[in-house]
């Protein structure tokens, strides 16, 4: 071969077949990188709001022992930044004035949204918000107990929520005094920092996950916590009474 032969055989580059092949097997190469990314990326935001949904319960029911009563919840309409934003709603010697609404998160010095950015959902019985000593315990059955003078609520009050596998499904939880909701990586439902309400999505299960008229209602006491499925992804977690109530009698708080 001579030498200007071999120059320009030397010089003259890829092919476009040959640089179509590189640029499939680079595609190849990073699609194969960016699903288990993907994965990685879902797992870490379910970790994270999964931490913070205890550290959210813990945060309760150190309240709790604090100031004898559960938390209101915070409008859930108000953007982040406004008056009143994340902070506990307004309440009278009967409890709160809105036993729905999201996690009074400036309040309670807790995170405002969870890994996808969305503000939990939150629902108190409201028997546990009364002032302390309570006006009285009539949800207590007869015959009543001495009042509390340390508490909002005695050692016989129920919760007004449950906790259920599925809609009109097996109980899971039962006289609920408090759940917490995070309306998972679909956010169906959920309330955004700019107190804006997201759609709500077909599953029957997590639209009784969700709050209702302007974000201070829901359409009825129960909850579905189960494992993620298409579409239904929500994270939920409760306090159990005998929980609250033995945190309550360690304080002192209760007899």
């Amino acid at each position: 071969m001579s030498r200007g032969h071999f120059l320009r055989a030397k010089n003259r580059g890829f092919t476009l077949a040959e640089l179509a092949i590189v640029l499939v097997i680079v595609a190849l190469l990073v699609g194969s990188l960016l699903v288990p990314l993907s994965t990685q990326i879902d797992s870490r935001n379910l970790a994270d709001t999964r931490r913070a949904l205890a550290e959210i319960r813990e945060t309760i029911l150190g309240y709790a022992v604090v100031n004898g009563r559960l938390p209101c919840p915070a409008l859930a309409n108000v953007a982040s930044g406004a008056a009143g934003a994340g902070l506990e709603g307004t309440r009278a010697a009967s409890g709160c004035t809105n036993i729905a609404g999201v996690v009074p998160w400036a309040t309670l010095g807790v995170a405002e949204t969870d890994a996808w950015g969305r503000r939990y959902s939150y629902r108190v019985t409201r028997a546990f918000t009364k002032a302390v000593p309570p006006p009285d315990i009539s949800e207590c059955p007869a015959p009543l107990p001495p009042l509390p003078q340390s508490a909002a609520f005695a050692l016989c009050s129920p919760g007004d929520m449950s906790v259920l596998v599925t809609v009109g499904g097996a109980k899971i939880a039962t006289a609920v005094p408090a759940v917490v909701v995070s309306h998972g990586k679909n956010g169906k439902g959920a309330y955004t920092v700019l107190g804006t309400q997201t759609a709500s999505g077909a599953d029957a299960d997590e639209q009784d996950n969700q709050l209702t008229g302007a974000g201070n209602t829901m359409a009825n006491p129960d909850f579905v916590y189960k494992p993620a499925i298409p579409g239904f992804d929500d994270e939920v977690v409760w306090i159990a009474p005998g929980v609250l109530f033995s945190r309550m009698i360690r304080a002192g708080k209760l007899p």
